[in-house]
């Protein structure tokens, strides 16, 4: 079936390169700056994503930053010149400013490409929970859906049913980030407080509760998967975690065991995200009637 419009992401989805290639899929890659060097997100080939928590571990303050506008201007203009209209569906514009640079060169390109359109579809999602409202939308590409019908029906419904739960091990890089005063950090730490938040329909980091110890802060991610998401045997719920693998595994068989999906599907957080979160991240997410 011959495509009718190209479908652009960010790099902070999780997805793989290889996915993203073979599901005609562009992607817009982010940055991190490490020693006053920018590294562009290359999916960890210059630094791998476990090296980069041991470094975070280690003391390492890196920066990240925004898709700017000869990113999206060079790929945009790839798939306009093919005569192939474009959506980026992209990261949550309560978290990053790329969303904001996406509308400001669509609205250039348009005017250079008249009837060409350059949409752009905040998600209000980060991580893998972007990454999947991303895969069902090349799925319903690939089977026919128009790019109407993906913007006005299919990507509005995803986007108020994908669920991600999370939870920090460290709570003083999101002290760091602006997300917890110094004191709350300081008492969460010395009491082993580990925050329970959630991703709001709004895109924002919001808290849900507070438990004692990593321990509760694993079985109460697997809690919420298990009361939010529906339907779990007909889809694949994705964990994603900073360097803590066991844990993520522990999720993992918690979420087999409660809920019996289709499948779990474990990959590491981006550091374009764990960087703000912190080495001992931990999510699950999975789609349900809302986000919470």
């Amino acid at each position: 079936m011959e495509l009718t419009y190209k479908i652009f992401t960010d790099t902070t989805t999780d997805l793989t390169p290889e996915w993203m290639t073979e599901n005609n899929v562009g992607w817009l890659e982010h940055g991190i700056v490490i020693d006053g060097k920018e590294i562009k997100d290359d999916f960890g080939k210059t630094v791998p994503h476990k090296e980069f928590y041991q470094r975070l571990r280690g003391g390492l303050m890196p920066t990240t930053t925004q898709v700017d506008i000869p990113t999206f201007t060079n790929a945009y203009e790839q798939a306009l010149q093919q005569g192939l209209d474009v959506i980026y569906i992209g990261f949550s514009s309560k978290l990053s400013g790329t969303f904001n640079t996406s509308l400001m060169v669509a609205q250039e390109l348009m005017e250079k490409y008249p009837g060409r359109r350059v949409i752009s579809f905040d998600t209000a999602a980060a991580g893998i929970g972007q990454g999947m409202i991303v895969m069902e939308a090349a799925r319903l590409q690939q089977q026919g859906m128009s790019l109407d019908e993906l913007v006005d029906e299919a990507l509005p419904r995803l986007k108020k049913t994908i669920c991600h739960f999370f939870t920090v091990d460290d709570l003083n890089h999101l002290y760091r980030g602006g997300r917890l005063s110094r004191s709350s950090a300081f008492l969460g730490t010395l009491m082993g407080i580990k925050p329970v938040m959630y991703v709001s329909d709004e895109g924002k980091l919001e808290p849900l509760s507070k438990v004692r110890g990593r321990r509760q802060a694993i079985a109460e991610l697997a809690r919420l998967a298990k009361e939010h998401v529906t339907n779990p045997q007909d889809q694949i719920i994705y964990i994603c975690h900073a360097d803590c693998q066991e844990d993520a595994d522990e999720l993992a068989r918690l979420v087999k065991e409660q809920m019996t999906p289709k499948g779990v599907d474990i990959r590491f957080l981006t550091p374009i995200i764990g960087n703000h979160s912190g080495p001992g991240t931990l999510a699950v997410f999975g789609f349900g009637n809302s986000r919470l």
